[in-house]
């Protein structure tokens, strides 16, 4: 594989670092359910609802990015204690992408945040890992694991719980191999989600 550098991204970075977001997550199971069949538009929509919260979560949290020389290819983001959830301002700026795709695709994204709201409500103070994605030709290539490696020591050094959601299968088994454990699973908007935690080491 390619060397790759990992370091934090900053503020110019944030629209191509969402733009990768976007293709990296395109193909969730609940993007798709959320936002319709079209890639281009879910890709679009992820796109435009990652640009205000990477730039808010570039002053208050971590944002790592994973290059192979001076490609982005990897992103991934620690919400710091607190700022784990989209503020209004947040929601706001991402209120036209989903009503692009139609008042059910907002209404389905609403009912998907409350839950995940809810979640979170209920967590002791945690770092809450994501959004965690690689370009879509540099997966399966150990991107994803260097980035959760360094966020994984930084919340170590912190002596902080870290805490999660993710839809897929795949990625369960993944943060377990760093240290997460699944504490439920429901279904949101139908589609499966699992909730993990993290313990900081030693």
């Amino acid at each position: 594989m390619e060397k790759l550098e990992i370091r934090a991204l900053t503020r110019a970075e944030a629209r191509t670092a969402a733009g990768l977001l976007g293709r990296g997550m395109r193909d969730n199971p609940t993007h798709i359910r959320a936002f319709g069949a079209d890639p281009v538009r879910r890709e679009r929509t992820l796109r435009r609802i990652f640009v205000p919260f990477l730039q808010r979560q570039l002053g208050e949290g971590r944002v790592l990015g994973a290059f192979a020389g001076q490609r982005l290819v990897g992103v991934a983001a620690l919400a710091a204690p607190g700022g784990c959830q989209p503020t209004l301002a947040d929601r706001g700026r991402a209120l036209p992408a989903l009503l692009a795709n139609g008042p059910a695709s907002a209404l389905r994204m609403r009912a998907w945040v409350r839950v995940w709201a809810r979640r979170d409500a209920g967590m002791p103070r945690h770092w809450h890992l994501g959004p965690l994605a690689v370009a879509p030709e540099w997966q399966g290539q150990g991107v994803g694991s260097r980035l959760l490696s360094r966020l994984c020591d930084y919340l170590d050094r912190q002596r902080d719980l870290g805490y999660l959601e993710t839809d897929l299968p795949e990625n369960v088994r993944l943060y377990r191999r760093f240290g997460f454990e699944t504490l439920a699973s429901e279904p949101v908007i139908g589609v499966t989600h699992w909730f993990m935690q993290r313990q900081p080491d030693g």
